[in-house]
């Protein structure tokens, strides 16, 4: 399908701005626990916690009271934590399998962008209503679930072991919140599914006639 210049740099701009909807969640997402992460090695090796492993979670008081926060009373419904676990603490079945989706969270990581790459640019020369296309853009919605769904269920076998085996006092471990960028991924799959329909009915109209 040809495009004249200035529709395709319309294209070309609306396009970028998709792609930007997309990852700009994801890498907030990882840019936040990255430097969390950064941060609290540097604060647990000043401490001489550097053979402790890192856990990201969410404590809750097991009992609401309330507090004064300056002059201001308030409740503690929960906060972000990152605790320090003893290595002989951690199970090796837990690093194994956090390694294992790791691995996988990253592969769908890659896949996605990769994809969404590939989608962007052949949009811009054929358009979105080919099946080409909206099979890419199919494929792209079924990494983003993938890369997800594989994040939260790693976070929550890790909680699960954590909340069996660690005292945190008064408190409870949350068990982890499934991104709610994940919705972008099934906006994109039923788009794909409705554009497939219109695929189809063009095909069959071109024939007809």
């Amino acid at each position: 399908m040809f495009y004249d210049k200035q529709t395709r740099r319309k294209i070309q701009l609306l396009s970028l701005l998709i792609a930007l909807l997309i990852l700009i969640p994801i890498l907030l997402d990882f840019s936040k626990g990255l430097m969390m992460g950064f941060n609290s090695s540097i604060i647990g090796f000043r401490h001489g916690l550097e053979e402790s492993s890192m856990q990201i979670c969410t404590l809750k008081p097991n009992t609401l009271q309330l507090d004064k926060y300056g002059s201001v009373p308030g409740l503690t419904l929960s906060t972000d934590n990152i605790l320090y676990v003893p290595n002989s603490a951690t199970s090796s079945a837990v690093s194994i399998s956090s390694a294992i989706f790791t691995g996988f969270s990253l592969v769908a990581l890659i896949a996605m962008i990769v994809m969404l790459v590939k989608l962007i640019k052949s949009v811009t020369i054929d358009g979105l209503m080919n099946k080409k296309n909206i099979k890419r853009l199919r494929l792209l919605s079924y990494f983003m679930i993938a890369f997800y769904f594989i994040s939260y269920v790693d976070s929550f076998i890790s909680t699960f072991y954590y909340r069996a085996h660690l005292d945190v006092g008064n408190n409870a471990i949350c068990y982890p919140e499934l991104s709610a960028s994940v919705t972008i991924a099934f906006i994109l799959l039923l788009l794909a599914e409705i554009l497939n329909i219109a695929y189809k009915q063009r095909e069959e109209l071109d024939l007809t006639i």
